[in-house]
């Protein structure tokens, strides 16, 4: 496949402490000015690790689409029972309500949260783990989708973006680590809940037993 290159706009910037500039590199200019040398701006190093922060943003975008689609199952085996044959009742459902821009992460997300609070899908500490885990990660998915991936001699790499006020994610080897745990943790959280709707739900030949035995009474 074809390795493309698009055009991005960057950003990187120097922080200047003055109270604490090193003087032992400044050079005497011909008027008797001092010049002090602020080290590079940008360089391979910098250049390296902007490039891997936009790869992990783009992960993380992948990644978020797959827990969403995870919400999506979720809430189709809840409302329409397990997959048994196609029916177009339940493909014009999942195609046009839960896959639709109309349902929001955010609305699947609460809609996932009132099913597992009335299925008893998982136990209290899980639960809650579930809860945090998928508000953790629908704020990076819009810290990345949105905000803008900058570099700072001092702060390092980081994303600035805007949710309910100008924020800043610092993107350390530790917040990377923190993030794939949560997102790991989240997926199997959802597939142990999914797993459960499955497996309470009564099956076709349990339901004409059920049909049967009511008709014979």
């Amino acid at each position: 496949m074809k390795d493309i290159e698009l055009p991005i706009t960057q950003t990187f910037s120097i922080t200047i402490d003055t109270h604490n500039v090193d003087m032992s590199n400044a050079v005497e200019m011909e008027d008797g000015r001092l010049m002090v040398p602020l080290g590079n701006v940008v360089n391979n190093d910098i250049s390296a690790i902007t490039e891997k922060a936009r790869a992990n943003g783009g992960k993380v975008l992948y990644a978020t689409t797959s827990i969403e689609q995870q919400l999506e199952g979720l809430l189709l085996g809840y409302f329409m029972g397990p997959f048994v044959e196609h029916e177009e009742r339940r493909a014009m459902f999942e195609r046009e309500i839960l896959q639709s821009s109309a349902l929001s992460y955010s609305t699947k997300k609460e809609l996932v949260s009132k099913v597992v609070n009335e299925l008893g899908l998982l136990p209290g500490k899980k639960k809650n783990r579930l809860q945090s885990s998928l508000k953790k990660i629908m704020e990076w998915r819009n810290a990345f989708a949105h905000g803008k991936v900058q570099h700072d001699n001092m702060q390092g790499c980081f994303v600035n973006y805007y949710s309910g006020g100008s924020k800043q994610l610092k993107l350390t080897d530790d917040f990377w680590s923190d993030l794939e745990l949560i997102f790991k943790d989240c997926f199997e959280l959802l597939k142990e809940a999914h797993d459960k709707i499955d497996g309470d739900a009564p099956n076709e030949s349990n339901k004409k037993d059920a049909q049967k035995t009511s008709a014979s009474s």
